[in-house]
Protein backbone atom coordinates (compact mmCIF):
# COMPACT_ATOMS: atom_id res chain seq x y z
CA UNK A 1 0.00 0.00 0.00
CA UNK A 2 1.57 3.45 -1.14
CA UNK A 3 1.78 6.53 1.34
CA UNK A 4 -0.40 8.18 -0.74
CA UNK A 5 -3.13 5.19 0.01
CA UNK A 6 -2.55 4.89 3.88
CA UNK A 7 -2.60 8.96 4.24
CA UNK A 8 -5.91 8.89 2.26
CA UNK A 9 -7.34 6.02 4.90
CA UNK A 10 -5.81 8.23 8.04
CA UNK A 11 -7.99 11.56 6.89
CA UNK A 12 -11.11 9.28 6.25
CA UNK A 13 -10.32 7.89 9.95
CA UNK A 14 -9.80 11.43 10.85
CA UNK A 15 -12.90 12.54 9.47
CA UNK A 16 -15.40 9.91 11.44
CA UNK A 17 -17.33 11.25 13.78
CA UNK A 18 -18.82 8.52 15.75
CA UNK A 19 -15.72 6.26 15.55
CA UNK A 20 -16.90 3.99 18.54
CA UNK A 21 -20.34 3.26 16.66
CA UNK A 22 -18.28 2.25 13.41
CA UNK A 23 -15.51 -0.04 15.27
CA UNK A 24 -18.11 -1.67 17.59
CA UNK A 25 -19.91 -3.07 14.05
CA UNK A 26 -16.62 -3.79 12.66
CA UNK A 27 -16.10 -6.45 15.28
CA UNK A 28 -18.95 -7.74 15.25
CA UNK A 29 -19.20 -8.16 11.14
CA UNK A 30 -15.52 -9.65 11.63
CA UNK A 31 -16.73 -12.53 14.08
CA UNK A 32 -19.45 -13.29 11.51
CA UNK A 33 -17.17 -13.57 8.84
CA UNK A 34 -15.51 -16.87 11.11
CA UNK A 35 -18.95 -18.84 10.79
CA UNK A 36 -18.84 -19.65 7.28
CA UNK A 37 -15.35 -21.78 7.26
CA UNK A 38 -16.74 -23.23 10.15
CA UNK A 39 -19.93 -24.52 8.35
CA UNK A 40 -17.47 -25.32 5.73
CA UNK A 41 -15.57 -27.66 7.78
CA UNK A 42 -18.41 -29.17 9.86
CA UNK A 43 -20.40 -29.75 6.55
CA UNK A 44 -17.21 -32.29 5.29
CA UNK A 45 -17.16 -33.70 9.09
CA UNK A 46 -20.48 -34.71 8.27
CA UNK A 47 -20.17 -36.19 4.82
CA UNK A 48 -16.99 -38.28 6.75
CA UNK A 49 -19.23 -39.32 9.06
CA UNK A 50 -21.58 -40.56 6.70
CA UNK A 51 -18.84 -42.33 4.21
CA UNK A 52 -17.47 -44.24 7.59
CA UNK A 53 -21.10 -45.13 8.27
CA UNK A 54 -21.07 -43.30 11.98
CA UNK A 55 -23.08 -43.52 14.81
CA UNK A 56 -26.41 -41.97 13.56
CA UNK A 57 -27.10 -39.76 16.62
CA UNK A 58 -23.65 -38.06 15.64
CA UNK A 59 -25.06 -37.40 12.65
CA UNK A 60 -27.88 -35.59 13.61
CA UNK A 61 -26.11 -33.54 16.24
CA UNK A 62 -23.69 -32.36 13.56
CA UNK A 63 -26.45 -31.56 11.07
CA UNK A 64 -27.80 -29.29 14.04
CA UNK A 65 -24.86 -27.79 14.79
CA UNK A 66 -24.50 -26.34 11.54
CA UNK A 67 -27.94 -25.14 11.66
CA UNK A 68 -27.36 -23.41 15.07
CA UNK A 69 -24.22 -21.58 13.47
CA UNK A 70 -25.63 -20.76 10.16
CA UNK A 71 -28.40 -19.04 12.42
CA UNK A 72 -25.94 -16.90 13.99
CA UNK A 73 -24.23 -16.22 10.76
CA UNK A 74 -27.36 -14.68 9.32
CA UNK A 75 -28.14 -12.54 12.21
CA UNK A 76 -24.58 -10.85 13.23
CA UNK A 77 -23.98 -10.55 9.39
CA UNK A 78 -27.23 -8.79 8.49
CA UNK A 79 -27.55 -6.55 11.58
CA UNK A 80 -24.01 -5.54 11.30
CA UNK A 81 -24.10 -4.69 6.92
CA UNK A 82 -27.45 -3.23 8.34
CA UNK A 83 -26.09 -0.92 11.02
CA UNK A 84 -22.20 -0.57 8.92
CA UNK A 85 -24.27 1.12 6.13
CA UNK A 86 -25.58 3.88 8.55
CA UNK A 87 -22.43 4.37 9.61
CA UNK A 88 -20.93 4.87 6.12
CA UNK A 89 -23.36 7.04 5.44
CA UNK A 90 -23.21 9.00 8.20
CA UNK A 91 -19.29 9.28 7.17
CA UNK A 92 -20.31 10.34 3.51
CA UNK A 93 -22.08 13.47 5.31
CA UNK A 94 -19.07 13.83 7.84
CA UNK A 95 -17.09 14.01 4.49
CA UNK A 96 -19.90 16.70 2.90
CA UNK A 97 -19.46 18.85 5.38
CA UNK A 98 -15.90 18.77 6.49
CA UNK A 99 -14.94 20.08 3.13
CA UNK A 100 -17.85 22.06 1.70
CA UNK A 101 -17.76 24.17 4.58
CA UNK A 102 -13.52 25.31 3.85
CA UNK A 103 -14.43 25.71 0.12
CA UNK A 104 -13.43 28.96 -0.89
CA UNK A 105 -14.48 30.11 -4.92
CA UNK A 106 -14.93 33.03 -6.82
CA UNK A 107 -17.04 31.65 -9.72
CA UNK A 108 -20.25 28.99 -9.73
CA UNK A 109 -18.09 27.26 -12.53
CA UNK A 110 -15.39 26.87 -9.64
CA UNK A 111 -17.80 25.66 -7.06
CA UNK A 112 -19.34 23.17 -9.36
CA UNK A 113 -16.28 21.92 -10.29
CA UNK A 114 -15.04 21.82 -6.93
CA UNK A 115 -18.41 20.33 -5.39
CA UNK A 116 -17.86 17.53 -7.97
CA UNK A 117 -14.64 17.37 -6.75
CA UNK A 118 -16.06 16.45 -3.02
CA UNK A 119 -18.55 14.15 -4.51
CA UNK A 120 -16.37 12.19 -6.22
CA UNK A 121 -14.15 11.83 -3.15
CA UNK A 122 -17.45 10.88 -1.17
CA UNK A 123 -18.78 8.46 -3.38
CA UNK A 124 -15.50 6.54 -3.57
CA UNK A 125 -15.15 6.56 -0.29
CA UNK A 126 -18.28 5.00 0.74
CA UNK A 127 -18.34 2.45 -2.09
CA UNK A 128 -15.07 1.38 -0.51
CA UNK A 129 -16.08 1.07 3.06
CA UNK A 130 -19.19 -0.83 1.62
CA UNK A 131 -16.96 -2.99 -0.53
CA UNK A 132 -14.72 -4.00 2.61
CA UNK A 133 -17.62 -4.39 5.16
CA UNK A 134 -19.37 -6.47 2.73
CA UNK A 135 -17.67 -8.68 1.55
CA UNK A 136 -14.04 -7.68 2.22
CA UNK A 137 -14.06 -8.68 5.83
CA UNK A 138 -15.17 -11.99 4.64
CA UNK A 139 -12.48 -12.02 1.98
CA UNK A 140 -9.98 -10.71 4.34
CA UNK A 141 -10.25 -13.41 7.72
CA UNK A 142 -10.89 -16.41 4.79
CA UNK A 143 -7.47 -15.92 3.12
CA UNK A 144 -5.72 -15.79 5.91
CA UNK A 145 -7.52 -18.53 7.50
CA UNK A 146 -8.12 -21.16 4.77
CA UNK A 147 -4.39 -22.08 3.53
CA UNK A 148 -3.89 -23.24 7.28
CA UNK A 149 -7.06 -25.61 7.18
CA UNK A 150 -5.83 -26.59 3.71
CA UNK A 151 -2.64 -27.03 5.26
CA UNK A 152 -3.81 -29.57 8.36
CA UNK A 153 -5.31 -31.67 5.16
CA UNK A 154 -2.45 -31.58 2.42
CA UNK A 155 0.93 -30.18 2.49
CA UNK A 156 0.56 -30.02 -1.71
CA UNK A 157 -2.40 -28.52 -1.75
CA UNK A 158 -1.44 -26.13 1.07
CA UNK A 159 1.66 -24.81 -1.46
CA UNK A 160 -0.69 -24.79 -4.33
CA UNK A 161 -3.05 -22.68 -2.31
CA UNK A 162 -0.52 -20.32 -1.24
CA UNK A 163 1.13 -19.74 -4.43
CA UNK A 164 -2.02 -19.19 -5.73
CA UNK A 165 -3.22 -16.39 -3.75
CA UNK A 166 0.81 -14.59 -4.12
CA UNK A 167 0.69 -14.78 -8.21
CA UNK A 168 -3.04 -13.96 -8.23
CA UNK A 169 -2.21 -10.53 -5.91
CA UNK A 170 0.98 -9.84 -8.20
CA UNK A 171 -1.07 -9.45 -11.02
CA UNK A 172 -3.28 -7.54 -9.41
CA UNK A 173 -1.61 -5.26 -8.15
CA UNK A 174 0.20 -4.47 -11.20
CA UNK A 175 -3.20 -4.43 -13.17
CA UNK A 176 -4.46 -2.05 -10.39
CA UNK A 177 -1.53 0.66 -11.00
CA UNK A 178 -2.91 0.95 -14.59
CA UNK A 179 -6.69 1.14 -13.72
CA UNK A 180 -5.62 4.16 -11.40
CA UNK A 181 -4.38 5.58 -14.17
CA UNK A 182 -6.59 5.53 -16.37
CA UNK A 183 -9.24 6.72 -13.07
CA UNK A 184 -7.40 9.93 -12.83
CA UNK A 185 -7.99 10.80 -16.27
CA UNK A 186 -11.62 9.28 -15.64
CA UNK A 187 -12.37 11.52 -12.35
CA UNK A 188 -11.16 14.82 -14.52
CA UNK A 189 -13.19 14.38 -17.16
CA UNK A 190 -15.93 14.03 -15.00
CA UNK A 191 -15.33 16.99 -12.91
CA UNK A 192 -14.97 19.39 -16.47
CA UNK A 193 -18.37 17.40 -17.81
CA UNK A 194 -20.92 18.28 -14.93
CA UNK A 195 -19.22 21.71 -14.06
CA UNK A 196 -19.67 22.36 -17.79
CA UNK A 197 -23.34 20.69 -17.52
CA UNK A 198 -24.48 23.48 -14.58
CA UNK A 199 -23.45 26.09 -16.53
CA UNK A 200 -24.74 25.35 -20.28
CA UNK A 201 -26.26 22.63 -21.97
CA UNK A 202 -23.07 23.07 -25.12
CA UNK A 203 -21.44 19.85 -23.37
CA UNK A 204 -20.98 18.24 -26.49
CA UNK A 205 -16.98 18.00 -26.68
CA UNK A 206 -17.32 17.49 -22.78
CA UNK A 207 -19.28 14.31 -23.46
CA UNK A 208 -17.31 13.07 -26.12
CA UNK A 209 -14.04 13.52 -24.32
CA UNK A 210 -15.61 11.76 -21.34
CA UNK A 211 -16.95 8.90 -23.44
CA UNK A 212 -13.28 8.38 -24.82
CA UNK A 213 -11.74 7.72 -21.61
CA UNK A 214 -14.63 6.14 -20.20
CA UNK A 215 -13.81 3.56 -22.92
CA UNK A 216 -10.42 2.95 -22.17
CA UNK A 217 -11.44 2.40 -18.48
CA UNK A 218 -13.98 -0.25 -19.50
CA UNK A 219 -11.47 -2.00 -22.03
CA UNK A 220 -8.47 -2.13 -19.08
CA UNK A 221 -11.21 -3.49 -16.45
CA UNK A 222 -11.88 -6.43 -19.30
CA UNK A 223 -8.24 -7.06 -19.43
CA UNK A 224 -7.49 -7.03 -15.98
CA UNK A 225 -10.74 -9.29 -15.05
CA UNK A 226 -9.55 -11.90 -17.91
CA UNK A 227 -6.25 -11.87 -16.49
CA UNK A 228 -7.12 -12.68 -12.99
CA UNK A 229 -10.39 -15.05 -13.73
CA UNK A 230 -7.65 -17.11 -15.86
CA UNK A 231 -5.31 -17.15 -13.17
CA UNK A 232 -7.63 -18.48 -11.23
CA UNK A 233 -9.07 -21.14 -13.43
CA UNK A 234 -5.51 -22.56 -13.69
CA UNK A 235 -4.98 -23.22 -10.42
CA UNK A 236 -8.49 -24.46 -9.38
CA UNK A 237 -8.24 -27.02 -12.38
CA UNK A 238 -4.67 -28.38 -11.36
CA UNK A 239 -5.54 -28.94 -7.65
CA UNK A 240 -9.05 -30.86 -8.94
CA UNK A 241 -7.12 -32.78 -10.96
CA UNK A 242 -4.51 -33.64 -8.17
CA UNK A 243 -7.43 -34.44 -5.45
CA UNK A 244 -9.27 -36.60 -8.40
CA UNK A 245 -5.76 -38.44 -8.75
CA UNK A 246 -5.42 -38.97 -5.18
CA UNK A 247 -9.09 -40.10 -4.55
CA UNK A 248 -8.31 -42.93 -7.23
CA UNK A 249 -5.34 -44.17 -5.64
CA UNK A 250 -7.47 -44.19 -1.96
CA UNK A 251 -4.82 -41.52 -0.53
CA UNK A 252 -7.76 -39.04 -0.21
CA UNK A 253 -11.69 -39.68 0.78
CA UNK A 254 -13.97 -37.92 -0.83
CA UNK A 255 -14.65 -35.74 2.19
CA UNK A 256 -11.19 -34.74 1.56
CA UNK A 257 -12.14 -33.84 -1.93
CA UNK A 258 -15.30 -31.70 -1.12
CA UNK A 259 -13.37 -30.29 1.97
CA UNK A 260 -10.58 -28.69 -0.07
CA UNK A 261 -12.24 -27.87 -3.44
CA UNK A 262 -14.98 -26.02 -1.62
CA UNK A 263 -12.17 -24.21 0.20
CA UNK A 264 -10.80 -23.55 -3.09
CA UNK A 265 -13.87 -22.21 -4.97
CA UNK A 266 -14.48 -19.83 -1.76
CA UNK A 267 -10.32 -18.75 -2.24
CA UNK A 268 -11.23 -17.57 -6.12
CA UNK A 269 -14.40 -15.45 -4.44
CA UNK A 270 -12.69 -14.02 -1.99
CA UNK A 271 -9.46 -12.97 -4.23
CA UNK A 272 -12.20 -11.43 -6.74
CA UNK A 273 -13.44 -9.55 -3.40
CA UNK A 274 -9.85 -8.19 -2.39
CA UNK A 275 -9.39 -7.21 -6.25
CA UNK A 276 -12.92 -5.44 -6.39
CA UNK A 277 -11.54 -3.91 -2.76
CA UNK A 278 -8.42 -3.37 -4.20
CA UNK A 279 -9.84 -1.45 -7.65
CA UNK A 280 -12.11 0.94 -5.21
CA UNK A 281 -8.90 2.04 -3.30
CA UNK A 282 -7.64 3.19 -5.90
CA UNK A 283 -10.83 5.14 -6.62
CA UNK A 284 -10.56 6.56 -3.10
CA UNK A 285 -6.68 7.56 -3.75
CA UNK A 286 -7.21 8.95 -7.07
CA UNK A 287 -10.42 11.11 -5.77
CA UNK A 288 -8.78 12.59 -2.94
CA UNK A 289 -5.61 13.70 -4.85
CA UNK A 290 -8.13 15.67 -7.29
CA UNK A 291 -9.66 17.35 -3.70
CA UNK A 292 -5.65 18.01 -2.62
CA UNK A 293 -5.01 19.45 -6.17
CA UNK A 294 -8.34 21.49 -6.32
CA UNK A 295 -7.56 25.20 -5.13
CA UNK A 296 -10.48 25.90 -4.20
CA UNK A 297 -10.56 23.62 -1.51
CA UNK A 298 -8.37 24.64 1.47
CA UNK A 299 -9.13 21.76 4.17
CA UNK A 300 -6.56 19.68 2.93
CA UNK A 301 -2.80 20.18 1.25
CA UNK A 302 -1.84 17.76 -1.70
CA UNK A 303 1.35 18.00 0.06
CA UNK A 304 0.25 15.96 3.10
CA UNK A 305 -0.34 12.73 1.02
CA UNK A 306 2.45 12.44 -0.70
Amino acid sequence: MSKKTRNAIKLIYDLIQNKSRFFLWISIRFFSSCLPLIVIYLFSKTINLVETKSDFSAIIFSIITIFVIRIIDNFTRLKSVSKLDECISDISFDIHNHFTNNIKTETKLERHQGIQTIRNFADATTWTLKRFCQPGIDSFVSLLAIPFIILSVDFKVFVLEVVFIVVYYFIDYYTTQHYADFKDLQDTKTESYYAKLHETNDVDLEQKTFSRHFSRLCNWFFTEWFTLQNTAVFFYTIIFAYLIFSVSNGTKLISDLVLIMTYIASTQTHLNSFSEIQDSIADMSVAVTHLAKNKSITAIDFEDLV
